[in-house]
């Protein structure tokens, strides 16, 4: 779907006019975080002190890079991925990152409208202006977590194109799907929550290849450390990852977190976590029969992989621009509320509206330092990314005995 991508982008003046827009706006915002003095890139520090270290022989983790907060918590080979970058002066690596993560932004939210406009539906294509509507509409949806990877810069923007490619290939190069998760497993073991969906759904190439291309991640550093240090490293990137996990309870915007918050105080907290993910467990197994009716034994359906992937943030401690990865639901839910032949759309449009508030203005900037807090800190962030999944899944239930191609694979 790649190439047809290419050729919907070269002959669409609308892809080509909010690519320009979109580029000019991420070089204006640079501008002015360079006025500002924020354009630091907290989290694009660490990877590339990260980088360095690592060619250096150096103190890998437990060692703030940049600012005091500034802990590696990531995988040997995520640093390895930056050594391209650490081999640049920082001033020049910071600015090529972020020119990267501004192309990968215009390049998701393009191939995303190409995605759901590219299948011919009960619903229709897009005619120009709806298409033009549905890139604005998801841009703004998602504007404060995409500037939040531009402030950053971080890797969750890549995550989740490496995650969409996952998805694509998994029909027809399950080797490849499987080769792309295990790079998404080196970076973030959270996307482990897709494992057993593919064990259930009996893909066993998807498996192969991510075992074998886990393996090769490990090992592909000890080309530079040598062996021994390498499985050293691997032991501190595990302790590394306990030490940033707090109780899942005090999280605030997991479902347990949102539980004790606003409904009851519960003193058994594993009873309430286990209870919970039994009862998404049974939820999802639902669906997944539900869906096997009319899309046979192993298909993969887009509802299925994508809820699994918003889910991530609501089931463990994650920082809270893990929530862009609901990018494809928000998508799928704005296509609905686009297409007037949808007759549930306004449900979802006041359903999106309210989980707007505090999904998109969270954001000191807009809404002043108490209530992003309040956002962020207060559960509300996870409630309305609760909010987009069940919108989904209430789409999908309407428009499942009608023809959505793009549904499963």
């Amino acid at each position: 779907m790649f190439k047809e991508f290419l050729l919907w982008t070269k002959h669409s003046k609308a892809a080509w006019i909010f690519a320009a827009v979109a580029f000019a706006l991420c070089i204006g915002y640079y501008m002015l975080e360079v006025a500002n003095g924020r354009a630091q890139m907290a989290d694009f520090r660490v990877y590339y002190d990260a980088a360095k270290a690592l060619i250096n022989n150096t103190q890998l983790y437990g060692v703030a890079f940049g600012i005091s907060s500034g802990f590696y918590k990531y995988s040997p080979f995520a640093a390895l991925v930056f050594v391209p970058f650490a081999l640049l002066p920082y001033s020049i690596a910071s600015v090529l990152y972020y020119l990267l993560v501004s192309v990968g932004a215009i390049y998701l939210l393009l191939f995303i409208a190409f995605f759901f406009n590219s299948f011919q539906t009960h619903i229709g294509k897009f005619v120009n202006s709806k298409l033009v509507l549905f890139i604005v509409l998801l841009t703004i949806f998602m504007a404060d977590h995409l500037e939040r990877e531009l402030h950053l810069g971080n890797v969750n923007l890549f995550l989740l194109i490496l995650a969409i490619a996952c998805y694509m290939n998994l029909a027809k190069r399950p080797w490849v799907a499987g080769l792309v998760y295990a790079v998404i497993l080196l970076f973030k073991p959270h996307f482990l929550i897709l494992f057993p969906y593919f064990v259930w759904k009996g893909q066993w190439k998807v498996l192969a290849g991510t075992l074998a291309g886990v393996a090769i991640g490990i090992l592909l550093p000890s080309l530079f450390v040598g062996l021994e240090h390498n499985f050293a490293l691997h032991q501190q990137w595990l302790g590394a990852m306990k030490a940033h996990n707090v109780s899942l309870t005090e999280s605030a915007n997991t479902i347990y977190g949102i539980f004790t918050h606003f409904i009851l105080q519960v003193s058994q907290s594993n009873v309430l976590i286990i209870g919970s993910l039994f009862l998404i467990a049974l939820g999802f197994l639902w669906l997944m029969r539900y869906n096997k009716l009319s899309g046979g034994k192993g298909h993969i359906w887009f509802i299925e992989f994508f809820i699994l992937l918003a889910l991530i943030p609501n089931l463990t401690h994650t920082d809270t621009e893990h929530f862009m990865w609901s990018m494809p639901l928000v998508a799928f839910n704005l296509f609905m509320i686009v297409n007037e032949q949808f007759r549930g759309k306004w449900i979802v449009a006041i359903g999106m509206f309210l989980a707007f508030i505090p999904y998109t203005l969270n954001s000191p900037d807009i809404v002043g330092k108490q209530i992003r807090f309040l956002f962020d800190e207060g559960g509300l962030l996870g409630i309305a990314n609760l909010m987009i999944i069940l919108l989904a899944i209430y789409i999908h239930l309407n428009i499942r005995n009608k023809e959505m191609r793009f549904m499963k694979l």
